[in-house]
């Protein structure tokens, strides 16, 4: 089984089963996320807006453009990563 698969399996915490982060091992508070990575997602995709009025830039290109720019942080670029690989047909409202 790949690591992506083990760490969307269920684990049982407390007698209450609960799913892992889509990233990582962590366990997921919401949109499948942990603390950190939901943290990272909420920054990419609040500041999708500004981006996309600077640039007229699509949510697939600007999630590229985060994810290869070395002033991004590790979290960022993981969760950036993450849905190019998986999620790449969604995208977010547009404002």
């Amino acid at each position: 089984m790949d690591s992506m698969s083990q760490s969307r399996m269920l684990i049982e915490n407390k007698g209450e089963a609960t799913l892992n982060c889509k990233v990582c091992d962590r366990s997921a508070v919401e949109n499948d996320f942990c603390e950190l990575h939901l943290k990272a997602y909420d920054n990419l995709v609040n500041r999708y807006s500004i981006w996309k009025k600077a640039l007229k830039i699509s949510w697939r290109e600007y999630l590229s453009q985060v994810a290869k720019n070395s002033l991004t942080g590790d979290w960022v670029k993981e969760v950036a990563k993450y849905l190019i690989e998986n999620e790449e047909t969604k995208n977010v409202k547009q404002s």
